[in-house]
């Protein structure tokens, strides 16, 4: 019987899980205990901080704040697309031309019944 394609991310993704369930504890276990409890809740705390707080839109500063808490509270899937698009420089956008003009024919129909 074949593998469908969904059985197959099923498989990948059980992968991944266990290897982050492995590999985590025994690299906390690795560091002193009190420095894994700070990593830990500092993680945490970054990860509320980003579920709770929106996204802020004006300030460059504070964007880039949110999204090294962001980073750090382990959104990096969502974090490094967002400050590639968001905090990059662009080009400002060209100018619309008029949809209206000297040239453009405008009819205006008229009302009859009165």
């Amino acid at each position: 019987m074949a593998d469908t394609p969904d059985k197959k991310t099923a498989v990948v993704n059980t992968a991944k899980v266990a290897g982050i369930v492995a590999l985590i504890p025994s690299l906390f276990s690795t560091l002193p205990q009190n420095v894994a409890l700070i990593i830990c809740a500092t993680m945490v705390t970054c990860a509320a901080i980003t579920a709770s707080v929106p996204a802020p839109t004006s300030n460059r500063f504070l964007i880039a704040l949110y999204q090294v808490v962001r980073v750090i509270g382990l959104g990096i899937k969502y974090a490094l697309p967002y400050a590639a698009t968001h905090l990059v420089k662009t080009a400002p956008a060209a100018p619309a031309a008029p949809l209206a003009g000297p040239d453009s024919v405008i009819t205006i129909p008229q009302d009859t019944a009165k």
